[in-house]
């Protein structure tokens, strides 16, 4: 192989190398992830605005529940400005690993099991200092959901404190279809795209 084809090629590596530096750190600073796995972890994108999140232990779990019952997390999301920005838009988010509620269906609707068809049996409610600020059906969820999206313009550092309920809903019917089941996940606040 002479010089010059040697050359060639490994110019093209070069630029492929670099376009893939280029791309994957792109990538990362716009897609940062500030979770809290049992402690405050921070994120900062780029040297813009550093949001920090801290509820504890992230999961928040229901298992073997009866009609009625709930779980609940307090958590908080800090917004700190820097010298160049003063908004950010973060969104908590339920990370689902597994949840086997089911809606009642006319399938699983007999004689003996007279449930309410498609009724919302696994629900959330996330509230603030304001009231409820998002809701909504979980029965059959799965993988990643986004339960609220927030921009925060601060001027000083500034805590926003949250609490978001589960709750395996009475419908005043016959329930058996959800009997024994179990809905586990993990809250995350990560960045996000302002509208």
């Amino acid at each position: 192989m002479s010089v010059g084809k040697k050359n060639i090629i490994l110019a093209i590596a070069l630029c492929i190398c670099i376009s893939v530096i280029g791309v994957s750190f792109a990538y990362f600073v716009s897609s940062v992830n500030v979770t809290g796995d049992g402690s405050s972890v921070n994120g900062t994108t780029a040297d813009l605005i550093k949001v920090t999140y801290d509820a504890g232990t992230s999961a928040i779990d229901l298992k073997n529940a009866v009609p009625g019952e709930s779980v609940s997390k307090e958590f908080s999301v800090k917004v700190e400005p820097v010298e160049n920005e003063n908004t950010a838009t973060y969104q908590i988010v339920l990370n689902i690993s597994a949840n086997d509620f089911e809606k009642c269906t006319t399938q699983n609707q007999n004689e003996d099991n007279n449930c309410t068809v498609n009724a919302n049996e696994l629900t959330y409610t996330l509230s603030d200092n304001t009231g409820i600020r998002a809701s909504g059906d979980l029965t059959e969820a799965n993988g990643k959901v986004v339960l609220l999206k927030e921009t925060k313009t601060v001027s000083t550092e500034e805590t926003f404190n949250y609490t978001l309920e589960l709750t395996y809903v009475n419908t005043g019917a016959d329930q058996n279809h959800n009997e024994n089941k179990t809905f586990t996940s993990n809250l995350e606040v990560e960045f996000a795209e302002a509208n």
